[in-house]
């Protein structure tokens, strides 16, 4: 989770929520918050920032299509303000990147809190008596399974990676991942062993990482198949290692290849937003593999055009929606939309068997992806495109996707 507001939004307390970046870059952070609080409050007119708290202030930047203001007047030390228009503004506090996860969600559980009385400076200064040890320097005690008592921790790491379009991780999510069941992609599961969970402790006894990895009976591979600690090499590495020193015996590990509870859609890493995990597992000796892009889109604001009846729309059971194919062109399937799930649709933009680039084709077909995902209750919607050739980017920047990351899935012989 690196975003939450004061659910009432009465604004009575010091602060209105808080904001967790995972860099002091600000032009590669603002988009994602921008993006993400159009979609909670309305449009994004301007924002105040303390300057001293990134390495570089522009004056105003591009996203989305939208010109945002970047005000000359700073925001208070460790806060973004941000504004709809007029002197409408929510004060956020401002989690500096390199906290680490269990800390940053006590921070930002404290900013979020209605009526709220603490001020970002006293937070901080909590944070930096509570954490005298740099993550980068992080002292590790041992892994051990995880239990029912480290719930809370775990959250945290899961959800402070987080795309946007994903939904925020549940308890229950978090309990059938460990168990090694998803009702959303049953069938790899059915042939992995029961997974392992363990969570690696620091000298001061806080859960820090977490990793789950199990074996495959028919090829007599290791998998590893989710973790998360925030982004902190020294953690990564550790994860990573210990699944290795399991899995030993396996002929191959695979990584990130088997979609779980806590996600929606694919089970693959984002190479962006979690660069540290990719160069751990690089310099490991895994390769990258089945690659796809990750975008996102909302509803506000946008239209829908009218349908084609060039479009063949079928019905699926895995997962539980619809194909949509051109009935004229011998062409395969082209995309697979998922029925929407708490108000988000997934859609899978497959490459095709027969190379074209008929862009009014691909127009229709994501315009009837869009009605059949929107009608069905979808507020918005996350896109998995693969294959080549793509679409040109233009006809999902049209249609008000924003590219997030870059996916991909790994291996090692």
């Amino acid at each position: 989770m690196r975003l939450v507001l004061e659910p009432t939004e009465t604004r009575d307390g010091v602060l209105h929520g808080a904001w967790w970046p995972r860099s002091h870059d600000l032009r590669s952070e603002l988009a994602a918050l921008v993006t993400d609080l159009g979609r909670r409050l309305g449009t994004i007119l301007r924002v105040r920032v303390d300057h001293d708290a990134w390495d570089d202030v522009p004056s105003s930047l591009m996203i989305a299509g939208r010109f945002l203001r970047i005000g000359d007047f700073p925001s208070p030390m460790g806060t973004i303000t941000v504004i709809r228009g007029g002197h409408d503004g929510f004060l956020l506090l401002v989690v500096p990147p390199e906290t680490t996860a269990t800390r940053a969600a006590s921070m930002m559980a404290a900013a979020a809190r209605p009526a709220n009385g603490t001020c970002a400076a006293e937070l901080l200064a909590s944070r930096g008596a509570a954490e005298e040890t740099p993550p980068s320097e992080t002292r590790l005690a041992m892994t051990r399974a995880y239990t029912q008592a480290d719930e809370t921790a775990v959250l945290a790491l899961v959800n402070a990676d987080r795309l946007p379009g994903q939904p925020m991780c549940s308890r229950q999510m978090l309990a059938d991942a460990v168990e090694g069941t998803c009702v959303d992609n049953p069938s790899p599961w059915a042939e992995l062993d029961p997974p392992r969970t363990e969570v690696l402790i620091d000298d001061s006894g806080d859960v820090v990482g977490v990793i789950s990895y199990t074996t495959r009976a028919r090829d007599a591979a290791g998998l590893i198949l989710w973790l998360h600690g925030s982004e902190n090499m020294t953690v990564i590495e550790a994860l990573v290692q210990r699944a290795l020193d399991c899995l030993e015996g396996c002929s191959f590990v695979h990584a990130f290849t088997v979609a779980s509870a806590l996600t929606s859609g694919l089970g693959a890493l984002p190479g962006v937003r979690r660069a540290t995990t990719r160069k751990v597992l690089e310099h490991a000796g895994f390769a990258g593999r089945d690659s796809w892009r990750y975008l996102h889109r909302g509803v506000r604001g946008l239209g829908l055009a009218q349908t084609s009846p060039l479009v063949r729309v079928a019905a699926c059971l895995r997962p539980s929606g619809w194909w949509l194919s051109v009935a004229e062109h011998e062409i395969g399937v082209e995309a697979v939309a998922g029925t929407p799930s708490h108000g988000v649709g997934v859609l899978w933009w497959l490459g095709m068997d027969t190379a074209h680039d008929d862009a009014a084709l691909d127009k229709a077909v994501l315009d009837r992806a869009l009605a059949l995902l929107y009608a069905n209750g979808a507020r918005e919607i996350v896109l998995y495109a693969e294959g080549e050739p793509l679409p040109a980017r233009s006809l999902f920047d049209t249609a008000g996707f924003v590219d997030v990351d870059h996916l991909a899935s790994y291996a090692r012989g």
